[in-house]
């Protein structure tokens, strides 16, 4: 028990030791505060909208087909 607490106790040190030293390497690495801003021109082109097509209307079948084998071609209107 008392080697278990004690192990325990180093971790929690250890650890607490290194908390500052992450901390400091991180901000060492971090982004400056300071910034200089600089103004540049950039050139707006505009783009050009057209207008879409409605999409055609999807074929309804009358009756219901069921299909056993399909193959490999594309399916043309309904199958009858």
């Amino acid at each position: 028990m008392r080697k278990g607490l004690t192990v325990f106790a180093a971790l929690v040190a250890a650890s607490l030791a290194t908390t500052s030293l992450v901390m400091g390497a991180s901000n060492a690495l971090a982004t400056p505060d300071h910034t200089m801003a600089v103004e540049k021109t950039v050139a707006v082109t505009p783009v050009e909208v057209a207008p879409v097509a409605a999409m055609p209307a999807a074929e309804t079948c009358t009756r219901k087909v069921r299909v056993v084998y399909s193959g490999y071609a594309a399916p043309t209107g309904c199958a009858r």
